[in-house]
């Protein structure tokens, strides 16, 4: 759908609402929100054949009977009018309508049917379509309320582009009082206008400082990487709360508009790697964002100061720091000195710092103890830890909303937060005067936590981009080579694989034996034996030509008896290689967003603690080295306990190889297990792999 057509749906000129009336329904709150909220009424027309008048305004009997060209038709009548209106609509030069009617995808096969003649009537007729089943849209940039549920009349103009296939989502998105909106997107079942054009529009859009986004599901890969690389390198935040982490949320996902959740770790790791940030519920998207809508400038690290008034409180605050990873700032000592001398004797310069009633409810000194922390070097950001509440009866709250107001104003202040403890409707002025000072009133605790954790985070990403590797091709069909082939594989693609034979015979496998050296591995070589400990087919530590004739024939007696329909083709011998810690390095290659690297505590491990990380291929040295440095298990790398330094940065740069060798084999490689790789103090060796590729 060009932009042309998208700016028709959302930023019409002339509109019409099918099916008006003053009715409770569809129709008749559609035509409510539309008259009280909407600024273009002089090029509004009311469709209904029933009516002369609604609510004062004249009414027509079709879209024929209206002169000129109409760009947008909301269309309130049932399923089985929705084609026939949207082919009188075309007749003039309708390019946008929203369809509230269900029973489409979301019901079922019959309902998957109706939704392709619409799709496939729309892209016939130019139409964009939002919708069917979902609860429209509202334009705050140029006064377009083209949404169906009621709503509190207040002011909502603001800068966060929200987009949801659920419309009851976007309706509590409108009633949250922190939340200002320059659109408000319900997609429903994205007809013809899927979830990622909005996304697209609202990343291009000038008047939207951030993009907050409920997703179910995804349908155009390719186009979503191309929106997330666009955001990545405007820095514009794009916040998702993406359901199907659960099989019963995939399933709900299904039935509610017939999305599919995709492989959800894969898309978790598209989001990583794009700077997008994840929110976990509803609370942290709409939290999120507003902090990202109020914030002027982002920190340019995470470097934080907590400011409290209790020593109770300061102590909570350190924990939830702990708990979310929030680095405190350690003052230069000329900030603590300082600091000290604005405390009364009895109090401390820590951090949280426990500013006690000689400062809280001070606001000139306030005021000096803000400016003076923010000079520190030290210092990222600054928050002010105390809960707000629906009247002011504690002056505290307005001495220390003045002083931030003060400072704030007066420019050269670092970025401030706001966290309060309790949940509380806010008093409605100090919010208001917080977010003309560019400071976010962020929700309580553990919510305030993980947002900010966020915003650093985000400050200092940096995107490195490597392209992506998406697939071209539709693969059905694969297979798995055996261990050498998968090793040879590998060597012809230029990484470092130990030396290597296969026997056919004991005979044979004496003769080779003597050109690796003892000890010995020994395993069986079948492309249909994938785990080969499990039926016999690995002996390891052979020493001697006795003890590999006896390994020879009881991997092959094994084998055969309990994979009687396998083609055996003889046994591997490897040298045994150095023991060291033992990781794995995965690959699977998603058929939407191609190859994805995996890197974890491997062995038996890998199953047991679940310890990885993942990131699309290609991978640069520093993402690299960041997925190793991010797993849990990275201090058995790093001389945990007087164990010796192990070599990661050999392990990162075969990490860049083998993702190097699964982009450039995107139609070629279905998934890669190279496990384990053991890491030593002087390098990596590679222990086992398997390659499943696709047939040609």
């Amino acid at each position: 759908m060009s932009m042309m057509n998208l700016n028709k749906l959302i930023k019409p000129s002339t509109v019409a609402i099918v099916g008006a009336s003053e009715s409770a329904g569809f129709g008749g709150d559609t035509t409510k929100n539309y008259l009280k909220f909407s600024e273009n009424l002089d090029k509004l027309y009311l469709i209904n054949p029933k009516r002369e008048t609604i609510f004062g305004h004249k009414a027509y009997k079709s879209l024929l009977e209206v002169e000129g060209d109409i760009d947008l038709v909301i269309i309130c009548t049932p399923q089985s009018t929705i084609i026939p209106l949207l082919r009188e609509a075309s007749e003039k030069n309708c390019g946008g309508a929203v369809v509230f009617a269900s029973g489409y995808s979301e019901v079922g096969e019959e309902g998957r049917i109706k939704q392709q003649e619409l799709i496939e009537e729309a892209d016939r007729l130019g139409i964009a379509v939002m919708g069917p089943n979902c609860a429209g849209f509202a334009n705050y940039i140029n006064g377009i309320f083209a949404f169906a549920f009621l709503v509190e009349e207040r002011e909502r103009k603001g800068n966060i582009g929200f987009i949801s296939q659920s419309g009851q989502i976007i309706l509590s998105g409108l009633d949250s009082p922190n939340m200002g909106f320059s659109y408000c997107i319900s997609s429903g079942n994205s007809c013809n206008v899927k979830v990622e054009d909005y996304l697209d529009f609202l990343v291009d859009d000038e008047d939207t400082k951030v993009v907050a986004a409920y997703m179910e599901g995804v349908t155009k890969p390719a186009q979503l990487i191309e929106t997330l690389k666009k955001a990545a390198n405007k820095k514009k935040p794009i916040i998702i709360l993406k359901t199907g982490k659960s099989d019963k949320s995939q399933q709900l996902a299904a039935s509610h508009t017939g999305s599919l959740s995709g492989s959800d770790k894969v898309l978790r790791a598209v989001f990583k790697h794009y700077g997008v940030i994840e929110a976990d519920d509803l609370e942290e998207l709409c939290g999120a964002a507003a902090a990202f809508s109020w914030i002027d400038k982002l920190p340019e690290g995470g470097k934080t100061v907590f400011m409290n008034v209790s020593g109770g409180e300061a102590g909570v605050t350190a924990d939830l720091a702990d708990e979310f990873g929030i680095e405190l700032a350690e003052y230069k000592q000329e900030t603590k000195e300082y600091l000290m001398s604005l405390l009364p004797e009895y109090g401390s310069v820590n951090n949280p710092f426990d500013m006690t009633a000689g400062i809280g409810y001070n606001t000139p000194v306030l005021c000096e103890a803000i400016r003076t922390i923010s000079k520190d070097e030290n210092v990222d950001a600054i928050c002010l830890a105390y809960t707000i509440t629906p009247e002011i009866w504690d002056d505290t709250i307005a001495h220390m909303v003045e002083a931030v107001k003060i400072t704030r104003e007066e420019g050269n202040i670092k970025p401030v937060f706001w966290m309060p403890f309790i949940e509380h409707t806010r008093h409605l002025e100090s919010a208001n005067t917080l977010k003309d000072a560019g400071v976010p009133l962020l929700p309580t605790g553990k919510y305030a936590c993980e947002i900010m954790k966020k915003i650093f985070d985000f400050s200092v990403f940096e995107f490195e981009d490597l392209g992506a590797a998406i697939p071209e091709n539709v693969h059905n069909n694969t297979f798995a080579l055996s261990e050498y082939e998968s090793l040879c594989y590998l060597r012809d693609k230029g990484v470092n694989v130990p030396a290597m034979e296969v026997a056919l015979t004991p005979e044979e496998a004496v003769v080779k034996a003597e050109s690796l050296s003892y000890p010995l591995s020994v395993k069986v070589n079948s492309r249909d034996i994938m785990h080969k400990s499990d039926v016999g087919g690995v002996k390891l530590n052979i020493k001697n030509e006795e003890g590999l004739n006896k390994a020879f024939e009881d991997i092959i007696d094994s084998c055969s008896s309990k994979v009687p329909g396998a083609k055996i083709e003889g046994v591997l011998l490897k040298p045994m290689l150095e023991p060291g810690v033992e990781m794995i390095i995965g690959v699977n290659n998603d058929k939407d967003f191609g190859p994805t690297i995996m890197i974890g505590m491997g062995g038996v491990f890998v199953e047991l603690f679940k310890d990885v990380q993942l990131s699309p291929a290609p991978l640069t040295k520093s993402k690299a080295m960041s997925m190793i440095q991010k797993l849990k298990a990275y201090p058995l790398l790093n001389g945990y306990r007087g164990s010796k330094v192990c070599n990661t940065d050999a392990l990162a740069e075969l990490l860049v190889k083998i993702s190097e060798v699964a982009a450039n084999g995107k139609d070629t490689i279905k998934e890669m297990d190279i496990n384990p790789v053991f890491v030593t103090e002087k390098g990596v060796s590679i222990a086992d792999g398997l390659l499943i590729v696709y047939e040609d």
